[in-house]
């Protein structure tokens, strides 16, 4: 579990940095040498991509995605855990559809050949953030559901 949570860690501060890099770089470039990169953009958009889909299974790792605290809050005890349950539940049943959607169009992106226009990558690349971010959000889900109906204090990792 901590090399899973190291290495989604790692990944997202890693991406973000190379990111702000390459924004930082160009904006440089373009203002002060009027020089501007085609590719950068692109880069940029796709890092965001594979930022926002990891970082999604961060959230639900760490317990921190948005939610209807209000309403959760309101109950106690056997309440709070079996709308908890429910909620996790009906979150699985929506990551699996984004995986099952998601290998539909990386396997769509891989047949037909599609490259991005200034990168030159193979779009599945860029598609494979879906169905991966959501198998890490199940896992991380699953997991939370199971060490909550065993009692254990869940934290913000």
């Amino acid at each position: 579990m901590n090399i899973l949570k190291k290495t989604e860690d790692i990944f997202v501060g890693s991406a973000i940095l190379a990111a702000t890099l390459v924004l930082f770089i160009n904006i440089i470039l373009r203002y002060f040498f009027s020089a501007n990169t085609s590719w950068a953009e692109e880069f940029i958009r796709y890092a965001m991509i594979w930022i926002a889909f990891i970082g999604s299974a961060i959230c639900f790792r760490r317990g921190i995605h948005v939610g209807v605290d209000l309403l959760i809050n309101y109950f106690s005890g056997k309440g709070k855990v079996i709308l908890q349950t429910i909620i996790n539940v009906v979150s699985i049943l929506f990551m699996a559809l984004l995986v099952k959607y998601g290998i539909d169009l990386v396997l769509f992106s891989m047949n037909t050949g599609q490259i991005t226009p200034s990168l030159e990558i193979k779009t599945f690349w860029i598609y494979l953030a879906i169905p991966l971010g959501a198998v890490l959000s199940i896992f991380h889900i699953v997991h939370r559901t199971y060490l909550m109906l065993r009692g254990v204090e869940l934290s913000e990792e």
